[in-house]
């Protein structure tokens, strides 16, 4: 480490390989008239040229933060700039240390594990979304070449640069988190935008699920038995409604030793088991998990649909894309389920019926089979449809859990199982306008198909564990959201 409060030798060759002739009387003179985004230059150029090989390879954000904030605070120690604005040094370290080590005015979003979602569509137009509800951020950038900096930043990860001739960029932060961003070029207001899209580090448990009312324990109960028999299935509902995070859950129910391939774009799901559930137990489960490029990259042929293709070739018992998106993606995801190999996925629509006919169109895209066939092929590939929603209230629910039964015709045929049902709306006192709660309950409407009852039990799943779903639904049943591991053993 450098030693601070004088400039060292070492200091000196960096200073004068950042201003190539410039002597240090030069340098310092010209500190009595620099600007915060020179100041930021250099400091960032000192950075650069100062730091080490272990710097670089390290992988831990927090500490690679650590180790930048001794870096700004060795710059400032031993140049003692003069910068407009900051007549305090120990502001300057903190102004340098926001910007860079951190996010200006989203540094405390990024780091609030509560927040999920940060979007910005503009440099004093921020939002946040937490606990399901959007809120206006209470601070903003000083201007868009601010802003743009932060952008920098945030998909510095990415190999791709954010310019008019490459208007729109999708990208990882050094967190993982999502990013999108997109250059002013394409505004009618001249402003950038972005918005991120965080992964909570919390695991999520079926537990805290059904205390949330997500859905009820019976619901759980039905939910696991699905991967557990073997049954292809696809969650759908609007974007942020828990569609990964519900089928992560559910992947965990598939037998450890089904070989699992995914792919994502980019990867969320976390579906290592260890022993014992040590983090740092042996893994106990056969799953292989890709990360796609979008299918706007030319760069690299490792697409959803070339990923999906390769994976039928490694054996899988289970494959998942994350989200079918292409007309591309439904027909190699039909291929794979149609060339025995069972598969589950996410899907953007509005109801089971509405799933199976986004399906259908995606694949009559690329496919010349007569429409009827088609249909009939995704009814006998999908076994069941779970719908997930976002209510106003900020809640996650699944609001549907269907079994494709086959087709009619141009009509799939569907067995609603559960659903949920909304009653009322509580509003806040003083604001009308303020959903507090969705007042409903969830309801089981229906029951399995004796097809069904026999892929359960072919998969060896005793009937006594199923067998609360084979009978017709009555009034009075009522349904729990208390989780009691000893109901889904037995």
């Amino acid at each position: 480490m450098l030693t601070r409060g004088k400039i060292s030798d070492m200091q000196q060759k960096v200073l004068h390989q950042i201003h190539k002739k410039e002597n240090m009387d030069d340098l310092k003179s010209k500190y009595t008239t620099i600007s915060f985004e020179e100041v930021l230059e250099l400091c960032q150029k000192y950075i650069t040229k100062i730091t080490t090989h272990a710097f670089r390879r390290e992988n831990d954000p927090a500490r690679k933060r650590e180790m930048t904030k001794a870096y700004i605070n060795e710059f400032v120690d031993s140049q003692k700039p003069s910068v407009d604005g900051y007549p305090d040094l120990r502001l300057l370290k903190s102004a340098l240390t926001d910007e860079i080590t951190h996010y200006g005015p989203i540094t405390k979003a990024m780091e609030d594990p509560t927040i999920d979602e940060i979007r910005a569509n503009g440099p004093e137009q921020i939002f946040v979304e937490s606990g399901g509800r959007t809120l206006k951020w209470d601070q903003h950038f000083t201007d868009r070449e601010h802003m743009e900096r932060i952008i920098s930043k945030l998909i510095g990860v990415s190999k791709v640069r954010l310019t008019p001739k490459i208007p729109m960029v999708n990208a990882r932060t050094i967190e993982g988190f999502r990013v999108n961003a997109t250059h002013a070029e394409i505004s009618p207001y001249d402003v950038p935008a972005f918005v991120i899209r965080k992964f909570s580090k919390k695991k999520i448990s079926p537990k805290m699920l059904i205390e949330n009312e997500s859905f009820t324990a019976n619901m759980y109960k039905l939910l696991s038995l699905i991967p557990r028999s073997d049954l292809s299935w696809i969650t759908v509902g609007p974007t942020g409604s828990g569609k990964t995070t519900l089928n992560e859950i559910l992947v965990k129910e598939i037998n450890p030793l089904s070989r699992i391939i995914t792919i994502e774009n980019p990867s969320e799901m976390r579906l290592l088991q260890r022993e014992d559930n040590n983090e740092h137990g042996r893994i106990i489960n056969d799953v292989l998990q890709y990360e796609s490029v979008s299918e706007e990259d030319d760069s690299s042929p490792a697409t959803m649909e070339n990923l999906l293709i390769n994976a039928m070739r490694q054996s899988p018992h289970w494959i998942g894309p994350g989200e079918l998106r292409t007309p591309g993606e439904f027909a190699t995801a039909l291929r794979a389920a149609q060339t025995g190999h069972y598969f589950f996925s996410t899907l953007h629509a509005e109801g089971d019926k509405e799933a199976i006919y986004r399906f259908l169109t995606a694949y009559l895209m690329v496919s010349n089979e007569p429409a009827e066939l088609a249909l009939r092929n995704i009814c006998s590939a999908v076994k069941f449809v779970i719908f997930q929603e976002k209510l106003a209230d900020g809640t996650r629910k699944v609001t549907s859990i269907s079994e494709i039964l086959g087709t009619n015709g141009l009509e799939p045929l569907i067995n609603q199982i559960y659903t949920f049902e909304c009653e009322d709306v509580l509003e806040d006192p003083d604001n009308s306008n303020k959903v507090v709660k969705i007042v409903g309950r969830h309801k089981r409407v229906g029951k399995l198909s004796e097809q069904i009852q026999q892929s359960m039990l072919k998969s060896g799943i005793k009937k006594s564990r199923f067998e609360f779903f084979t009978t017709d639904p009555t009034e009075d049943e009522k349904e729990v959201y208390e989780f009691d591991e000893y109901r889904f053993i037995h």
